[in-house]
């Protein structure tokens, strides 16, 4: 499982990177251009809910032998929030097993050892990505396309080893209504100094604490989120999207600031270790600078959408990209701070951060 997950992760990695390239997609499935009116992610420019939904049901009408798409439950607002499955043909047709293989292992109903190596073995890496929990972090909700039209249409043997080796759960939003809302918002007040933070709550009953909510299920949208991850298809990796990194970091990827939660299992750890590892080494491999780790977020509230997985023996991944606005932005490193906020670690040298 090991050369599976690492092929996860570098997809992972790519879902972080928002528009990648795309040389071998399927001529035959929309674009998220051409569904949206403009590339996700273009500068002054958001997508509300409704148009991210719209397209995520075009692709999977397009490409139903690579992708399902599952109703799992209603907003706050009731809005439909979705759930995308994204295999290959292959996986797609046997969903039912992996999904019984990824139960079956998670809640140790094997008949033995043996019988539960070979399921590992027969298995599929199931691993869950979420877009669009913080509504005003909107980078990650506007990526959510591009990262489904990728793991749909490439052709490139790399994607297709993961297709082979994966089952995505893709969300294309955990908070539907703030996205909408936080959208509306800066189109409409595009250009004026208040464009980024409308009035309002962005969730209509805890605003930004939804993402505080695992430990009490109070909103339907965690519910929707639970079932999900805790009595139907339980994922051995949960990736959960946020911004902003530490100033002037790019990006924060795992591993986590220490000391680390003792209550967390240990081979979690090492498991969100070997992910976070491998992300940024390919960002390197990539000449992606401006990755850091082991600072600032920690494994300690256990009521968050990535740590609550922990105690589930899931391996629960948060990063932090920059810049949380639509609205581009110039910085001068002449003008960077020394050192990392609350840290000695310096900005502008390389270190092992």
């Amino acid at each position: 499982m090991t050369r599976t997950i690492r092929a996860v992760a570098i997809a992972i990695a790519l879902a972080c990177l928002g528009a990648a390239a795309l040389p071998h997609a399927q001529p035959t499935v929309p674009t998220p251009r051409s569904a949206i009116g403009f590339e996700p992610c273009a500068d002054y420019k958001l997508a509300t809910y409704e148009q991210i939904a719209d397209y995520f049901r075009k692709l999977a009408a397009a490409a139903p032998g690579r992708m399902q798409l599952v109703d799992i439950g209603k907003t706050a607002e009731g809005r439909t929030e979705l759930m995308a499955i994204i295999s290959s043909e292959e996986n797609i047709r046997q969903l039912a097993k992996y999904k019984d293989i990824a139960r079956t292992l998670a809640l140790a109903r094997a008949p033995s050892d043996n019988d539960a190596r070979q399921l590992a073995r027969d298995g599929k890496a199931v691993v869950w990505i979420d877009f669009g929990l913080h509504s005003t972090e909107v980078a990650h909700a506007q990526t959510a396309p591009l990262m489904a039209f990728k793991a749909v249409t490439d052709e490139s043997d790399e994607m297709r080893f993961i297709r082979d080796n994966a089952i995505f759960l893709l969300v294309p939003n955990m908070n539907p209504d703030g996205t909408t809302l936080v959208a509306n918002w800066y189109n409409q007040n595009l250009g004026k100094p208040w464009e980024g933070r409308p009035p309002e709550l962005w969730h209509k009953y805890v605003g930004h604490d939804d993402n505080r909510d695992w430990y009490m299920m109070n909103q339907p949208e965690t519910r929707n989120s639970a079932r999900q991850l805790y009595t139907e298809w339980f994922p051995q990796i949960v990736y959960n999207q946020h911004q902003t990194a530490p100033f002037p970091a790019r990006i924060f990827v795992p591993p986590f600031d220490d000391p680390m939660n003792p209550n967390v299992p240990p081979l979690v750890m090492r498991g969100v270790n070997l992910v976070g590892d491998a992300m940024t080494r390919r960002l390197d491999q990539e000449g992606k600078r401006g990755a850091i780790s082991r600072i600032g977020f920690d494994t300690w509230w256990n009521g968050g959408m990535r740590t609550a997985p922990y105690f589930h023996n899931m391996v629960g991944i948060l990063t932090e990209t920059g810049h949380a606005s639509a609205t581009p932005a110039t910085y001068d490193r002449k003008t960077f701070p020394k050192t990392f906020p609350n840290t000695t670690i310096p900005t502008l040298e390389p270190t092992t951060y």
